[in-house]
C-alpha cells in the first residue's frame, strides 16, 4: 500500500521543475549574449577610436564612425539591435561610443550595451623644421 501512494511523485516533481530549469538555462544564455555584445561593442569602439586618433584628415568623425559600424556588422550583424555610433572630441582627446540593445533570448529581458573608447590625438612631429604636424588638426 505504501508504494502506491508515492507512485507518480517523480513525474509531478519533474513537471514542476522543468520550467524553472528552462528559465535558468535561457537566463544563462541571455547573460552570455549580453557579455559577448559588450565585447563586440568595445572592440568596435576601440577600432573607431584608433582611426579617430590617428586620422589627420578633415572628416575623421565620418571615418571613425564608419570603421566602428563596419566592425560591429562584420563580427555580429544581428548581435546588437538599434546600433548607434558616435564620435567626438574633448580638448586634445578623441572618442568613439558604440551603443545599442543586446539580442534578446528571454522575451522580457532587455539589456542596453554602451562602450566608449577614448584617447589622445596622435601628434606626429616632422623630422625637419619647427612646430608639430598636429596643430592644424584641432
Amino acid at each position: 500500500m505504501r508504494g502506491r501512494r508515492d507512485g507518480g511523485a517523480s513525474a509531478i516533481e519533474f513537471a514542476i521543475l522543468t520550467p524553472v530549469l528552462l528559465l535558468v538555462l535561457l537566463a544563462t544564455v541571455q547573460f552570455a549574449m549580453v557579455y559577448h555584445a559588450r565585447q563586440v561593442a568595445l572592440a568596435a569602439a576601440q577600432a573607431g577610436a584608433r582611426v579617430a586618433r590617428t586620422d589627420a584628415g578633415g572628416d575623421w568623425r565620418g571615418r571613425a564612425v564608419e570603421k566602428a559600424g563596419t566592425d560591429v556588422r562584420q563580427i555580429g550583424p544581428k548581435l546588437i539591435d538599434g546600433l548607434s555610433v558616435q564620435a567626438g572630441q574633448e580638448g586634445d582627446e578623441r572618442w568613439v561610443q558604440v551603443s545599442g540593445t543586446a539580442v534578446r533570448v528571454v522575451p522580457f529581458l532587455t539589456f542596453s550595451v554602451t562602450q566608449r573608447s577614448q584617447g589622445p590625438i596622435e601628434c606626429f612631429r616632422p623630422d625637419v623644421g619647427s612646430g608639430t604636424a598636429c596643430e592644424a588638426q584641432r
